[in-house]
């Protein structure tokens, strides 16, 4: 995989950053998400003044740490670039989601309540199996979404983490575009 220099001379990315990059993600499952947060040292950290600390001792952190330990910076710099686009992304496809699954149907439900309230709550009683199966997707949706964005997040956080213990510079061009 070539990519071109400030120079404009294509050189060799390094080989085995997506090979990593597929490795580290396996540790931040989406799924996992809500129950870790019931016993992970990082959110048990969420209460008091240092976030840091118990998030440093998460499980995902050290196996994190463990790939990562004899990685060269330019490859580090290329993992830590896919993580940023990839956390820029899922925000996007958020909000995008929150729009298309809340935004679109509450609007539509709460004109349909004042145009035709009685009958939009007879049609509810009428079929209020359907009516909660709608409300729980509609629900669903954002909500996997959002642990979704949430984990990509932590992995970001913890290659930052990565970042500072190694002493390496703060960031890339292409982490610090706006989110």
């Amino acid at each position: 995989m070539g990519h071109v220099e400030s120079g404009g001379e294509a050189s060799e990315a390094p080989t085995d950053a997506w090979g990593l990059w597929n490795r580290l993600k396996t540790y931040f499952p989406t799924w996992s998400l809500l129950p870790s947060s019931l016993y992970t040292p990082g959110a048990w950290g969420y209460m008091g003044v240092d976030f840091i600390s118990g998030f440093r001792r998460n499980r995902s952190t050290r196996q994190t740490f463990e790939l990562l330990a004899g990685v060269d910076n330019r490859t580090f710099d290329a993992i830590s670039a896919l993580a940023n686009l990839n956390a820029r992304r899922q925000d996007q496809m958020l909000r995008a989601v929150i729009i298309a699954y809340l935004t679109i149907p509450v609007s539509i439900i709460a004109i349909l309540a004042e145009v035709a309230g009685d009958s939009l709550m007879s049609f509810v009683r009428a079929n209020l199996e359907t009516s909660v199966q709608f409300g729980v997707a509609v629900t669903l949706g954002p909500v996997v979404y959002y642990l979704s964005h949430w984990r990509s997040r932590q992995i970001v956080s913890v290659l930052d983490l990565i970042r500072i213990e190694r002493g390496q510079s703060p960031y890339t061009a292409l982490e610090l575009r706006p989110e």
